[in-house]
């Protein structure tokens, strides 16, 4: 191998490392805050589910009670992964809200 194909291996090498070293895995914290924000997507998602449901009951409420428990299920889901979120974020000195 000559002097400038082992050099070019090396820099080539080096600034792929660098480009690694630029894009780190997300820490703990972030996939905690992350799963805190999708738990709170799901709780959007079933209360629009249920509010259709309450609008089209035509005073039958009763009819809603399936979109109710999901909403209920979802909301804590979210309280669960908030409380996980801020727990694992705050032992790494950080803070667990989802919003930054």
């Amino acid at each position: 191998m000559s002097l400038v194909t082992k050099v070019a291996t090396s820099l080539l090498l080096l600034s792929s490392a660098t480009a690694l070293l630029a894009d780190p895995m997300p820490s703990e914290c972030d996939v905690a805050r992350d799963r805190a924000k999708s738990k709170y997507g799901a709780v959007r998602y079933f209360f629009d589910t249920f509010n259709r449901c309450v609008a089209g009951a035509n005073d039958d409420v009763a009819q809603c009670r399936a979109e109710l428990n999901d909403q209920q299920s979802a909301l804590g889901d979210f309280i669960f992964a908030q409380r996980v979120a801020q727990d694992v974020c705050g032992a790494a000195g950080r803070s667990g809200d989802m919003v930054q």
